[in-house]
């Protein structure tokens, strides 16, 4: 089990901290993360937004906006 240790959505100086709105979606089972207005906000109206993620101290993941693929967290 990971331990989600950051989590943002957004593009250059407009970011949203949503740790712990994904640390709530892996608790509950979700793996898959697909960066979204729709679960994270708009934090930049407008602007392809990215979601990155950093888990257990050394990895991390990052996707754009509605990319499928998603980052996935073990």
């Amino acid at each position: 089990m990971a331990n989600i240790d950051y989590a943002g959505y957004g593009v250059w100086n407009s970011t949203n901290d949503v740790t712990s709105k994904v640390r709530q979606q892996y608790a509950a089972g979700q793996r898959r993360f697909i960066a979204n207005n729709g679960d994270y906000g708009d934090p930049a109206p407008g602007e392809r937004k990215y979601l990155y993620i950093i888990w257990n101290n050394t990895d991390s993941g990052v996707v754009g906006e509605d990319d499928a693929r998603g980052v996935t967290v073990p």
